[in-house]
């Protein structure tokens, strides 16, 4: 570890594509044992490593860590996403411009993609994809420079299911004398069965979910991991969406989806273990709250089967 925290940033991410590589390279022997460690087992390692090492290489260290476990469940179980190349550390110079947000592109499309209000059999890697106003491209590939390759735009709120993700490249540039980096980032989704690419980036349904029984509704916690430094999809969940679906037959369909909710999140991880969730359910007036403490704001609302209200 000591010899880790001495290396310069640059060469601690090289060290790291090494170091996977070895673990690669053992994965049907010693690695095995990794798979079993359970979250509250994640969530101890990365508390050991905040005392051995300083903040900044604890969570660096600590990524490698959950990133690997994370990545393994692709290889055991098919309903999991598939992640391609999760730890390309070949930096290069330069920015990466999005082509599911190029505005003239949008401009040009006319045909739109009906967005999923309805799932018959929810899927573990269920998410969500809030559009920006305006719409987002969706492709047939990721071939983005040719134009016959772009689907349709998707112009409303839509489920979706993420089955791959595709870590193509990092960029760094400085920008007032700080390192800014960006990702050619994309993900194959199934809208409707039917598949698309996109490098906007879905919110996931992870963090929160309560059954509303009297209402015959399913509430659920959206939000969009922002990532931090090279880590692209690692930690800081921000843009949170209030989603409530309707139960039917098994499945779900979408009643209400909130825009973004006035808060912001500011701590790295959004983990039930840390309490920061709390929810509590009126019997009398069948209301359903809940409070989302941030690091520094706190969100409070409440719903009533049919309206979303924010409390201050």
């Amino acid at each position: 570890m000591i010899w880790i925290v001495r290396l310069t940033k640059f060469r601690v991410y090289r060290a790291a594509s090494k170091f996977l590589q070895i673990f690669s390279s053992l994965f049907n022997s010693e690695v095995p044992d990794l798979f079993s460690l359970q979250p509250h087992f994640v969530k101890r390692i990365r508390m050991i490593l905040h005392r051995l090492m300083a903040a900044r290489m604890a969570r660096f260290v600590f990524c490698l860590i959950s990133m690997f476990v994370a990545g393994s469940g692709a290889f055991h179980a098919s309903a999991q996403k598939f992640v391609v190349a999760p730890f390309n550390f070949n930096i290069q110079s330069g920015s990466y411009t999005p082509a599911s947000t190029d505005v003239k592109a949008l401009a040009e499309v006319k045909t739109e993609i009906p967005a999923q209000t309805f799932a018959a059999k929810p899927d573990p890697d269920l998410s969500l994809i809030y559009p920006q106003p305006g719409g987002i491209l969706l492709f047939k590939s990721m071939k983005r420079a040719n134009p016959a390759n772009v689907a349709g735009k998707l112009v409303a709120p839509s489920l979706a299911i993420v089955d791959t993700i595709f870590h193509n490249q990092v960029y760094n540039q400085q920008v007032n004398g700080q390192d800014s980096f960006t990702f050619d980032l994309w993900y194959s989704v199934l809208i409707d069965g039917k598949r698309y690419y996109t490098d906007f980036r879905p919110h996931n349904l992870e963090a929160f979910r309560y059954p509303l029984v009297f209402h015959k509704q399913l509430f659920m916690l959206a939000c969009q991991v922002t990532g931090y430094e090279v880590y692209a999809d690692k930690g800081y969940p921000e843009h949170f969406h209030i989603a409530v679906f309707d139960m039917q037959n098994g499945g779900i369909k979408t009643r209400f989806i909130s825009e973004e909710l006035p808060f912001h999140y500011g701590n790295e991880f959004l983990d039930e273990s840390d309490n920061v969730i709390k929810s509590q359910y009126n019997e009398k007036d069948h209301t359903f709250r809940i409070e989302i403490e941030g690091l520094n704001e706190t969100y409070k609302g409440v719903w009533d089967g049919k309206v979303l209200k924010h409390l201050k």
